[in-house]
């Protein structure tokens, strides 16, 4: 855990709310574990713009919240249809592969605030993080990885946070796994 962090504290959800270090009063209570996390590094809206690497499903997502938030971004993408289209809807894209130095200054990498990197090409993750961690040390890097173990070589490489897919699939088995076996165990047997 980041040493920053306190240490997690129990909870439980009652009432539609969160209440910290509380015991559940019922036997099949629900509890919770909180654990605190720091602020963003951001506190307002970024000053440069943000660059998106890949533009399939989490590229896209990445680009609705900017959309939302009226925050300037470009991005990176090596297929071309993706390419043409989103220049036809008026969006700034850069075609080329984001582990190339060139690909990334094109881009805008000296201005930018953050630079997301939602491809799923850990290679090439791991590459352009190296790349833009060495040029604007002070830039923020979120990276996907498919594995923990690349997530971690991530962070060791520069990247401020990573979303590791191997995690969320298993977070997803859990809670769903976790939801069925709650709701048999609470129903009666015929």
């Amino acid at each position: 855990m980041d040493p920053e962090l306190q240490e997690a504290v129990g909870a439980v959800f009652r009432d539609g709310e969160v209440h910290v270090d509380e015991t559940p009063d019922w036997e099949e209570g629900t509890r919770l574990q909180v654990i605190p996390i720091p602020p963003p590094r951001f506190i307002e809206k970024p000053k440069g713009h943000v660059i998106i690497v890949g533009f399939g499903l989490a590229g896209r997502c990445v680009a609705d919240l900017l959309d939302g938030k009226k925050v300037p971004y470009t991005i990176i993408e090596k297929n071309q249809v993706t390419v043409e289209t989103q220049r036809a809807l008026g969006r700034t894209v850069v075609p080329g592969d984001a582990s190339s130095t060139d690909t990334l200054i094109e881009a805008g990498l000296n201005t930018a605030s953050i630079l997301a990197l939602t491809i799923p090409d850990e290679s090439a993750v791991l590459e352009a993080t190296s790349i833009a961690r060495r040029l604007r040390p002070k830039l923020y890097i979120i990276a996907r990885t498919n594995y923990a173990s690349k997530g971690m070589r991530a962070s060791q490489l520069g990247a401020d946070d990573v979303v590791k897919a191997e995690q969320a699939v298993a977070v997803q088995f859990y809670d769903r796994l976790y939801s069925l076996l709650n709701r048999t165990a609470t129903q009666p047997a015929n």
